[in-house]
């Protein structure tokens, strides 16, 4: 019988060397069929990328239109918000009273529309408790017409090291000559003669000085 011949195998290599180990085990056809599939599949994408990368570009400009058809929306929206909020509301108490009874229907008629938005939910938080008033910085606070900024409280903060009010903000114009109050509820930061949010809505002319 003849003696058994000594079998060498060779190691598989790890998996990145795999496909050029493959490879080198390949015929020469086998390899020609090798090229000549990956020139088909280079092809392949490459016509596939002609064909839909104009797609995806207009998908793409398709999704950022309509992102800025929403933004557009949503900021009109917002405009439309805090023009009502902020539009004015009027009252009088009459060519003869005092001053001190005119500023007392100004502080009334603010706790009222202050309360009133609470109850159906348009300002957050507890009801008013009171009103206060201060002239506008600025203002001569003995003249016929006089600018305010009120605020209606929610909450008194502790006494302590800090003191104050917890509450919403309005502005007002008191015409004490002829005994009448326009207000508006604000919104954002106060600024000279108007208070807007982040820019978007000017106080109404009512109610600035």
């Amino acid at each position: 019988m003849p003696a058994p011949q000594d079998e060498r195998y060779e190691p598989l290599p790890g998996l990145l060397q795999l496909p050029s180990f493959l490879y080198g085990k390949l015929g020469p056809r086998g390899r020609i069929a090798v090229k000549v599939g990956g020139a088909v599949l280079v092809v392949a994408v490459a016509a596939a990328a002609v064909v839909l990368m104009p797609r995806i570009a207009e998908s793409n400009r398709e999704r950022s239109a309509q992102e800025r058809r929403d933004a557009a929306a949503a900021l009109a929206e917002q405009r439309r918000r805090l023009t009502r909020e902020q539009s004015p509301h009027r009252a009088r108490a009459g060519p003869d009273a005092s001053r001190a009874a005119v500023l007392a229907e100004l502080r009334a008629g603010i706790l009222a529309d202050a309360r009133g938005r609470a109850a159906v939910g348009e300002l957050p938080g507890p009801a008013a408790r009171r009103v206060e008033c201060k002239p506008l910085t600025g203002a001569d606070a003995g003249a016929d017409r006089v600018p305010y900024d009120c605020i209606a409280v929610t909450s008194d903060l502790p006494s302590g090291s800090v003191s104050g009010v917890i509450g919403h903000p309005f502005r007002a114009v008191v015409d004490y000559s002829a005994g009448r109050v326009t207000w508006c509820k604000t919104s954002g930061r106060a600024a000279e003669g108007s208070l807007t949010s982040e820019g978007l809505v000017k106080l109404p002319r009512a109610c600035s000085r």
